[in-house]
């Protein structure tokens, strides 16, 4: 066994953490256990690199790995995402070397002598270019068919994600495997009253609250919550407020047009003082009434699986991978119908005791079908084939 292995880093590192950001790191936590368990059983395996820009160090660090290491490319991680976006990164493999590379941000960048995989978490940008910033729908539209040229093998997060990307780019089904995000639930469990009054008086979060927890832009069909919350009768919004936690993403101006004029008019619709990290969104998702997300896509769906880790009862979409996730566990329903979101919110709150302590067996229970010691295995079983 002599092939290194690599794994793009950028998104690891980067300063906004994304989604993506948070699966490479749920990823790489799985395969540290499992090259931990690989030493102690005395078997053989390939090192592991996570290769980063040089001023990024400092936050790989951070993440604590016992037996990932890092190699530094010596470009500053502003030039290096430049050089990547416009395709003109010279050959990675002509700093680390030759081994079997893993990126996974849907893109690859130029080898010389190496093997590669891509991660492609969705097809919002082919099937649903309506909901998407145009400039990166472009980008990865013309980029992902051209690493998939030369890729050795895809891997992605659900199975409606699969199923599309062996549709849309006509793969053979075995091309592509499965290698789902969790909801690590060492860190994801209910958090104690005395633990969510700190948070809530942290950001100011007044009184009770739904929760909607996404970035703000148009595929997670935000407009369409403010709506079904204003139909609900006054004595529930006067007594529950809609709490949005989430950056701003793109093509979201109508939707903080309508929010300010929503609450110029008197509807309890907040946010919080500041930006929610992740170590306090655990018990920012347990003190809610619930969590609604009736997003008119996703490639897998990370919030309703940590509002079920956290038994808090779950509305979301009947689409994409969502029933993947939520299973029986959670409501789910046509993400347009406003009046049926509605329903099930009021629903909710006049039975909220009882759906409360459903969700609070049910919930977990369901989150522990994900989890990213399986999730790492998928990678970790491939690679090994290939550094035999």
């Amino acid at each position: 066994m002599n092939k290194n292995i690599y794994i793009d880093g950028l998104g690891l590192v980067d300063g906004h953490f994304s989604g993506v950001g948070q699966y490479i790191l749920g990823i790489l936590r799985g395969l540290d256990e499992l090259l931990t368990e690989a030493k102690y059983n005395g078997d053989k395996y390939p090192d592991i690199y996570v290769f980063i820009p040089r001023d990024t160090v400092p936050k790989f660090r951070s993440f604590g790995f016992k037996n990932i290491g890092y190699k530094s490319i010596p470009i500053p991680f502003r030039y290096m995402s430049a050089l990547w976006i416009r395709g003109k990164m010279p050959p990675i493999d002509l700093w680390l070397g030759k081994g079997y590379y893993i990126f996974p941000r849907f893109v690859s960048m130029p080898l010389l002598f190496s093997k590669y995989s891509i991660v492609i978490y969705d097809l919002s940008y082919e099937l649903y270019r309506q909901y998407s910033d145009e400039r990166n729908a472009i980008f990865l539209s013309n980029s992902v068919k051209k690493s998939l040229t030369k890729a050795d093998h895809v891997f992605t997060i659900s199975k409606n994600a699969k199923k599309e990307i062996v549709d849309f780019y006509m793969l053979p089904k075995d091309f592509v495997s499965i290698s789902t995000p969790a909801a690590d639930q060492r860190y994801f469990y209910r958090r104690s009253q005395n633990e969510i009054d700190k948070i809530k008086e942290k950001y100011d979060i007044r009184g009770d609250y739904i929760l909607a927890l996404s970035n703000l832009e148009p595929r997670k069909n935000l407009d369409a919550l403010v709506e079904a919350y204003c139909n609900l009768p006054k004595k529930y919004r006067d007594n529950n407020s809609l709490l949005l936690v989430g950056v701003s993403g793109w093509k979201a101006d109508k939707l903080f047009q309508t929010i300010i004029q929503r609450v110029k008019d008197g509807y309890n619709i907040i946010r919080p003082s500041g930006y929610v990290s992740d170590l306090d969104k655990p018990a920012v998702i347990s003190g809610a009434k619930m969590l609604v997300y009736p997003s008119h896509y996703e490639g897998f769906g990370m919030p309703p699986l940590e509002a079920l880790a956290c038994g808090v009862p779950v509305i979301t979409a009947d689409n994409s991978s969502l029933p993947e996730v939520v299973s029986d566990a959670g409501v789910m329903l046509e993400c347009t119908d406003t009046k049926e979101i509605t329903k099930q919110m009021r629903k909710y709150l006049d039975n909220i005791k009882e759906e409360t302590s459903k969700s609070i067996i049910g919930g977990p229970l369901q989150a522990s079908n994900f989890n990213w010691g399986k999730s790492a295995k998928i990678y970790w079983d491939y690679v090994m084939e290939q550094t035999q």
